[in-house]
């Protein structure tokens, strides 16, 4: 499995870093108890810490949103969809939202937790054991990371620049239009998936946060389906990793 990048974009964006994962011959259908056990877990801290501060993503949200509008992209980071349909779903009303429905309230303290919030929360919905760790560790470490299926691991993910856009590709198909926005219809994660490259995209100043995202989950799915993973980095040239898995 492979994944090379287009130079630009370091040249661009000083700092950026990717950290990667990969595994292969995964199983990944039906529920994997330590997968599902990782997703409550990271619901109950997000639960917790988002009762207490509504806004506590947004600086780490802003990254995301400065990075594409700086590189020309449009749209909406993986991250900050999914902790805006979390927050939706436990029912959190935006700081500007609530403001306007005079719902907002000014805490002199952060408000102490009740039992049924520390009990977690359900409200991240389950999709597949890969796509479950992978959406938990958004929650938890407020960083952008995608899986991608890499079929027979003989064709490279490429991250590129495609005109205006930036897109990763996998041969001829697309897997995710505007860097890291838009979901195309290659190299997507379903029950069937077994051959997995994660990419966990940051900046200078939350490296450390990808480098921690990576190696959790590292740990993670080597537990859930009992297989090697190989983790790499990204940050100097030649931009480009090889899984030897």
């Amino acid at each position: 499995m492979k994944v090379v990048y287009d130079e630009s974009l370091f040249d661009t964006i000083p700092g950026l870093c990717i950290g990667i994962l990969a595994i292969r011959a995964v199983d990944n259908r039906g529920i994997n108890l330590d997968a599902e056990a990782f997703r409550r877990r990271c619901c109950t801290e997000a639960n917790l810490l988002l009762k207490m501060n509504p806004a506590m993503a947004e600086p780490d949200i802003d990254k995301y949103r400065k990075a594409l509008t700086h590189m020309g992209q449009k749209g909406t980071s993986a991250l900050e969809t999914v902790i805006s349909e979390y927050k939706k779903d436990l029912g959190i009303v935006e700081e500007e939202e609530a403001k306007e429905e005079g719902k907002y309230e000014i805490l002199s303290a952060p408000k102490a937790a009740n039992l049924d919030e520390l009990a977690g929360s359900d409200a991240l919905p389950r999709v597949n054991p890969v796509m479950d760790i992978v959406r938990g560790g958004m929650l938890k470490f407020h960083v952008d990371i995608h899986a991608y299926d890499m079929g027979d691991r003989k064709t490279p993910l490429m991250v590129r620049k495609e005109g205006d856009e930036i897109v990763v590709s996998l041969g001829n198909g697309i897997s995710t239009r505007h860097w890291f926005c838009e979901d195309g219809d290659t190299a997507l994660i379903d029950e069937n998936s077994e051959n997995i490259l994660v990419l966990i995209t940051g900046f200078a100043d939350n490296r450390k946060k990808v480098a921690a995202a990576r190696n959790e989950l590292a740990r993670r799915m080597k537990t859930a389906f009992d297989r090697s993973v190989e983790t790499g980095w990204i940050e100097v040239k030649p931009y480009e990793f090889t899984a030897t898995i």
